[in-house]
């Protein structure tokens, strides 16, 4: 079963990524296509190491929030390098940890480098973060 999980999910991801990557869909669209692709194929559930049982829509659109967040966040740290900036300031929800929701080390408003960026564009499932260029800033002393 899970074999046959693995192989559906990646052969749908194949399908509808794409098309989330090049501005043809929204994450949500491409969320509820991949959900369907493996509907289609019997396949109700992701079933964790935990043996928690999520239910593939929720799988699909959390999985493909997370993917086209780290693809976004990429895309801004990408372009913030080649201007030759390399500071960033962090937009989060106000709660939100720097590696994980609890870290005590909040992330909203904090100036980060672009490395230190590129290592966590997001710190969890469906996160909000975003990065904004700082030019003005060459140093996080």
């Amino acid at each position: 079963m899970a074999e046959q999980w693995h192989r559906a999910a990646r052969a749908a991801a194949r399908k509808e990524v794409p098309l989330l990557a090049a501005g043809n869909t929204t994450a949500r669209q491409a969320a509820k296509q991949l959900a369907d692709e493996l509907a289609m194929q019997s396949l109700e559930h992701v079933v964790y190491r935990n043996g928690a049982r999520i239910p593939v829509r929720v799988w699909a659109e959390t999985a493909t929030l997370a993917k086209s967040a780290v693809a976004y966040n990429a895309g801004t740290l990408n372009l913030t390098r080649q201007a030759g900036v390399t500071m960033v300031e962090v937009f989060d929800g106000p709660d939100c940890g720097w590696t994980t929701h609890q870290d005590p080390d909040k992330a909203n408003r904090t100036i980060r480098t672009v490395e230190e960026a590129a290592q966590w564009p997001i710190s969890h499932p469906r996160c909000r973060r975003g990065f904004g260029p700082r030019p003005d800033i060459v140093d996080a002393a």
